[in-house]
């Protein structure tokens, strides 16, 4: 497949790219940076390796004006597909499948091809004409080798690499990624992070992690573990804390942590987002929502020290409290420091991730 039909499509462009980085500098995942390939050259895609080579031809796959990608955000209670025109870009068919989290990766990849084969039914396209598909996962992940490090609350998938899980099954190029780096893919691409070359997505949900894009690239880190600031260590007092492998900030304000104090102050069982939400009514959590946007002023405040990004988008289930949980974080920062990036909602919502895998 070349990567003419690939070009929008964020996690399968950017693995083509972290596949030979250096001989492939005219290939970006980004859109102004998509034009200017397109002047430039060609990219296509040919047994794991990116090539450069002179003006656009018709692509040689057979088929390849009907060709299509999958991504894939599997989630520790839902996995979500989108189905998307490698030409076009235009989405084709979006579906949900219940995640069998405590069965293993050979469970969930066997429920995935299924799910593959329906959504292309659902596309009106033949499954022979699938491309290529973007895996977002939570975790750690590895992104050249496709390998989970540490695999979140999936059971059965630390050191395991859906990427070869998948290829034992089908013959097709696939690209994994953490779930945040896809998020911030997919604003970029599709979402409120058009243009920007220096974002954030903060990814607030059961855990706690950001994708970052830094001068224009996705930044992974040395151990592939940039981002992950759900282990911010929020005060010299939790020094030396047994957090049973999660992150101190992720024990404080991940969605678990909120729901459980939303419990013990009202009696109720809320969700993360509608307990913040409530809060602006509802004078027993306004502690908690306080307490809440403190922390979450205090990760802006550290980012924005450490990468002055133009924007910090917000996604994730807890995301959905509303402006007015927002703004109040949106004060705190002010308060506190000279510069602030603009701090925004995602316009993609819980689908930033499964837009990102396309």
């Amino acid at each position: 497949m070349g990567a003419r039909d690939m070009v929008g499509h964020a996690l399968i462009l950017a693995g083509l790219r972290s596949l030979d980085q250096r001989r492939s500098d005219c290939v970006e995942t980004f859109a102004e940076e998509r034009d200017t390939c397109r002047e430039r050259g060609k990219v296509r895609e040919e047994r794991g390796v990116v090539e450069r080579g002179a003006k656009f031809t018709e692509p040689a796959a057979s088929g390849a004006e009907r060709g299509f990608v999958v991504g894939i955000d599997i989630g520790g209670t839902k996995t979500a597909l989108l189905a998307t025109d490698v030409v076009s870009g235009e989405n084709l068919a979006q579906s949900r499948i219940p995640t069998p989290a405590g069965e293993g990766p050979e469970a969930l990849i066997d429920r995935l091809m299924e799910a593959i084969d329906t959504i292309a039914a659902e596309a009106g396209r033949d499954v022979a004409d699938l491309a290529a598909l973007g895996i977002a996962v939570p975790g750690q992940v590895d992104a050249e080798t496709g390998r989970v490090i540490q695999a979140g609350n999936l059971t059965g998938w630390t050191d395991r690499s859906p990427r070869d899980l998948v290829r034992e099954r089908r013959d097709l190029p696939v690209w994994v990624d953490q779930d945040a780096n896809a998020a911030v893919l997919g604003e970029r691409w599709r979402g409120g992070a058009k243009a920007m070359h220096n974002v954030v997505f903060l990814a607030l949900g059961t855990g706690i992690g950001a994708g970052l894009i830094v001068n224009g690239r996705l930044h992974r880190g040395y151990h592939h573990a940039a981002g992950e600031v759900g282990n911010f260590l929020m005060g010299r007092e939790f020094l030396g804390q047994e957090r049973d492998g999660h992150g101190n900030l992720e024990l404080l304000i991940g969605g678990p942590a909120i729901r459980a104090a939303a419990k013990v102050a009202t009696g109720e069982l809320l969700s993360a987002a509608g307990a913040l939400a409530q809060a602006e009514d509802d004078p027993r959590l306004a502690v908690l929502a306080e307490r809440v946007a403190d922390y979450l002023a205090i990760v802006v405040l550290n980012i924005t020290a450490l990468l002055d990004p133009e924007a910090i988008f917000w996604g994730g289930g807890t995301a959905s409290a509303g402006d007015a949980f927002l703004d109040r974080v949106r004060e705190c920062v002010a308060r506190e420091s000279p510069v602030v990036p603009s701090l925004l909602r995602s316009e993609l919502g819980e689908d930033a991730q499964l837009h990102g895998a396309v």
